[in-house]
């Protein structure tokens, strides 16, 4: 009898124990989605805006060169991204819908990946096929460099004329501006 109740007493002590664990991760996964949710205070990134766009010449991943000189004529859009940014993931995710809402197609969309971690980079680069022209780099690689990228995501809005319309950091700021 003294072992059947000491079994109970541990049996309880473990369902305790794990009823308690339970509750810190679905607290901790709760918080998470809404960190996650909230949207992210913009920070100023990027060229100024009214200014001339930064004269560049890279190379994209599938090795097609890629200048500022070739965003002219046409409104376009460079986004930075970084491997060691947590919500660089789901901006990247984001990035079809946007060139939909704009119009814009992989011409006109120049994403730069900078970053060591090659595993991250292709999750970001998944949703981008056919949608962006990517170019990697290494962190505070020649692009951002030129283009002084303080934190990421940075989206760089570009006129036609090559003017520099828009530069902020944030989870696609400007995703959030554009009507449905």
């Amino acid at each position: 009898m003294v072992y059947v109740s000491v079994a109970l007493l541990l049996l309880g002590a473990v369902t305790a124990l794990n009823l308690v664990l339970n509750l810190a991760v679905i607290r901790r996964l709760r918080r998470h989605e809404e960190e996650r949710k909230r949207p992210y205070e913009t920070v100023d990134s990027g060229p100024p805006t009214g200014e001339p766009l930064p004269v560049f010449t890279a190379v994209a991943t599938d090795g097609t060169p890629v200048t500022s000189d070739a965003l002219k004529g046409r409104e376009a859009a460079l986004t930075f991204l970084s491997t060691s940014c947590g919500v660089c993931v789901t901006a990247a995710g984001d990035l079809p819908e946007f060139a939909r809402r704009t119009g814009m197609d992989a011409a006109q969309m120049v994403v730069v990946i900078a970053g060591d971690d090659e595993t991250a980079a292709q999750e970001m680069m998944a949703p981008l096929a056919g949608v962006a022209t990517v170019v990697r780099e290494e962190t505070s690689g020649p692009l951002s460099t030129r283009y002084t990228i303080e934190a990421t995501p940075t989206t760089v809005m570009v006129a036609p004329d090559g003017t520099v319309t828009y530069a902020q950091a944030g989870t696609n700021p400007v995703l959030d501006r554009l009507p449905a």
